[in-house]
């Protein structure tokens, strides 16, 4: 039996549903209240309407969390339109700005549904699983064959019927 990959998506898009494009957003959370919600997901969310609602993307990078910060930042840019919002988000605790930058970026790609953002990646892989996301979750499945990662590729667009 072929097991299917972990879905990119749950790995780093767990936030996205909390602010959907286009969604109303509710008035200016308090940005003291969303730093002390213990709950990742919702501080991303609280973080991000906060931002959106001031207009002002650097509201994120006052999250503690490097993973908080770039979910933040990916959230506000697609709320904005503008993907090189991404190049916002600093190094901090170990975590390069570029994988930060990178990871923004797919989750970009992977709400906008646009394979333009996978490329231009540094982070290794990350393209691959870019591109593999996006078929998986409905994408053009000629998209696997910018997949460089063989083992990758081999579990891009797989025909359904091959699991037993």
């Amino acid at each position: 039996m072929r097991r299917r990959p972990l879905r990119l998506a749950y790995l780093i898009v767990a936030a996205a549903a909390a602010v959907a494009p286009g969604a109303a957003l509710a008035a200016d959370p308090d940005l003291a209240a969303c730093l002390a919600e213990a709950m990742p997901p919702k501080q991303i969310a609280c973080l991000a309407k906060a931002a959106i609602a001031a207009g002002d993307p650097d509201l994120c990078l006052e999250a503690e969390s490097p993973a908080v910060r770039w979910r933040c930042v990916a959230l506000y840019a697609d709320q904005a339109n503008d993907p090189e919002l991404c190049d916002i988000v600093p190094d901090s605790e170990g975590v390069p700005a570029s994988v930060s930058r990178d990871l923004c970026q797919v989750q970009l790609a992977i709400s906008r549904r646009d394979p333009a953002l996978c490329t231009g990646l540094t982070t290794p892989n990350l393209g691959d699983g870019c591109y593999l996301e996006l078929v998986e979750t409905g994408g053009d499945p000629s998209l696997c064959e910018r997949i460089a990662n063989p083992d990758v590729r081999s579990v891009c667009a797989f025909d359904p019927e091959e699991i037993e």
